[in-house]
Parts: C-alpha cells; structure tokens; sequence
C-alpha cells in the first residue's frame, strides 16, 4: 500500500514539474515568438473605382466625397496589409533575440507569399485603379526586401514573390508609357510608380525597370522649378503643398534606394533635390510660402510635428545628401514612420552614409 501511494505520490510530482517547465518555457521570448504574425488577409486580386475628384473639377482639387470614400474603402484592406507588415518589420529591426527576429521575417516573407502565390492585384479595371496601385507595390516591395534572404529555407518563395513583383513592376511601366494621362505620368504618381519599380528592379536584378526608375526621377527632378516646387503639383489649388509632399515621399525614398543598391545617382541632380527637399520642408513649416504661388490657402498645418508621416522621407534624404541643417531640423521629432516607404524610417536610415558610386554589374 505504501508502494502505492508512493507512486501516485511521484506522478503527481512529476505532473506538478511537467506544468512548472511548460510555464517556464514560456519565456518572454517565446511568447514573443507566438504573437510574430498576424491572420494573412485573403489576397486582393481586382480593383476597379473611379476618381476621387469631381468630374469636372481641372486641377483634380475638388474632392467627390461619396466616390472619396468608395476608393478609401476599396483600398483598405491593401493599406491594412502594408501597415501590418510595416510592424513586424519594425519589431524585426529592434529585436535582439535571433530566433525571434527571425520569426518576424519569416511571417513577412510568408504573408507577402500567400498573395504572391494567388498572383494578387492582377486585375485592375478601371485607369484609377491603375494609378493607385504602384504605391502598395512600392511598399510591398521595400518591406519584403527588409526580410529577404534572414531566414534559412525561404528560397522557393523568395523568388515566387520576386517573380510576382516583377510582373507588377512590368505592368506599371506599361501602363505609364502607354496609357496614363500627360499629368499622371509626370506628377506625384510617376514618383510612386518610379519608387515601386526600382524597388522591384533591385530585388530582380532587371537593369531595364532600373533604369526606367532612374530616368523617372530624373525627369521629375529636372521639371521642378528653381525654387524646388514642382509646377504639376502646384497646380493642385489647396492640395498643392500636400502633393508636393507626396510626390517627395517616393522621389527621394527612389533615389537613396537606388543609390544604395550600387547603381549610381543616375543623373539626378542632388543639388536640385535639396532645393527642392528646403522648399517642401519652408513650405510645411509655413504653408504661405505656396500660397504665395497659386493663390490658394493649404489644407496642410504648418509645422513639422503635424505632418510626421509625410515627411518621413528625410530619413533617406540626410541618408542620401548628409544635410546636416536639415536633420537638425527633425531629429528631435524621430522617429519617422511612413508604411509605404518601408515603415520605421529612423531605423531603417539613421547613422547611413548612402554613396552613390556605381557598383551593380548588372
């Protein structure tokens, strides 16, 4: 009897030591490394939504609120992707655990995987469709590159995502030599185009989309005005300071990527891009400054601390130019995060020094 109730007595202990180990092992790297990914969505494959603009508004400045909000709502789930990879990516970048960093890049290579493998976005019906896409792919592109090749046995669907990219990237080019309007593919848009299919290029090593973002931020560069505002952009009556910024974003964020891949500046006039980067930064510190140009009071609020995610692209521009007086003038605003431009900016930038010396052989 004794023997007995010894040996219950021991299975119970071990039970008890079974729970306390199984407690300790969940440590807080692993129950960080539970709690890596979210719930992939399912892939958008088609858009199809008109303008956000009235129809006969010219300078494409008078908003159609219901068709504003239809497009707003076609592309959410899109922005949500973006927005939600934008975080893993961040919390790769400041983990120190290997293996739980290397959870957060597996769980972006395998979300961006799902709508890789369904060939997402393949079907956009309508010319603004068209026109809103390049920019997810953009952001697509940028925060899959942060997690490419940290995670041993991804290949196979490395080169699925790269191959699916690449036919996006493709598409873009076509539809901006062959079917955009003269605005559109001289404005912000060619910029968020430009940034997407250079991304895309590196990644594929395909000199042809690189140098077809190369001389898109060359052409956008050269038309700026004097004073660093781009004259398409001004047009835009109150929204003038707001694409004049969303034409930066990309521009600059294209410029630096490019540069730091090893295929040269390009021809793009750094000079001019820094006039340009003084001009937006005045011109949100004191939105007169383009009211002074068209006439027309800005919907954007002056100062830098109201418009954090629209200038976060001077990370990679100080990256890019080490202006020292600029960076001075954000630093203690960091950190900058824009998702479409690869989410926490500060620390994908801060401390770089970008040459813009030729070295991809490709």
């Amino acid at each position: 009897m004794a023997d007995r109730t010894r040996w219950t007595l021991n299975r119970h202990v071990a039970a008890s030591l079974l729970a306390i180990t199984a407690a300790l092992a969940t440590t807080p790297a692993a129950k960080a490394a539970e709690d890596t990914c979210f719930k992939t969505p399912t892939p958008v494959m088609s858009l199809g939504f008109g303008s956000r603009y009235e129809a006969e508004s010219k300078s494409r400045s008078d908003i159609d609120e219901e068709s504003d909000a239809a497009v707003t709502k076609a592309l959410k789930p899109i922005d949500q992707f973006i927005q939600n990879l934008a975080k893993i990516v961040s919390k790769a970048q400041s983990e120190r655990d290997v293996a739980t960093r290397r959870a957060y890049q597996r769980c972006v290579v395998d979300s961006i995987f799902t709508w890789a493998r369904a060939d997402a976005l393949n079907d956009m019906r309508t010319f603004n469709a068209k026109l809103s896409v390049p920019s997810r792919i953009g952001g697509l592109a940028i925060l899959y590159a942060e997690s490419r090749d940290q995670v041993p046995g991804l290949h196979d669907r490395e080169r699925i995502i790269e191959k699916w990219l690449q036919k996006r990237a493709q598409e873009i080019v076509y539809f901006f030599e062959n079917e955009a309007t003269k605005g559109a593919a001289r404005n912000n848009l060619r910029a968020w185009a430009s940034m997407a299919v250079g991304e895309v290029g590196i990644l594929n090593r395909d000199r042809g989309l690189v140098e077809w973002s190369i001389l898109s931020n060359n052409t956008m560069i050269t038309n700026a005005a004097p004073d660093g505002s781009l004259p398409l952009e001004m047009n835009r009556q109150r929204y003038a300071l707001h694409y004049q910024l969303h034409a930066m974003s990309p521009l600059v964020t294209s410029v630096a990527r490019t540069c730091a891949a090893g295929y040269g500046k390009g021809g793009a006039d750094l000079e001019k891009l820094k006039t340009m980067a003084r001009f937006s930064i005045a011109a949100v510190k004191d939105p007169k400054i383009v009211q002074k140009i068209n006439g027309k009071s800005q919907t954007i609020k002056p100062g830098l601390k109201n418009n954090l995610s629209a200038i976060a692209w001077l990370e990679p521009y100080v990256a890019l130019t080490n202006d020292g007086e600029m960076q001075q003038a954000f630093s203690s605003l960091r950190p900058l995060t824009n998702s479409k431009l690869g989410g926490n900016q500060t620390r994908l930038y801060e401390g770089q020094r970008i040459s813009c010396s030729i070295t991809a052989q490709n």
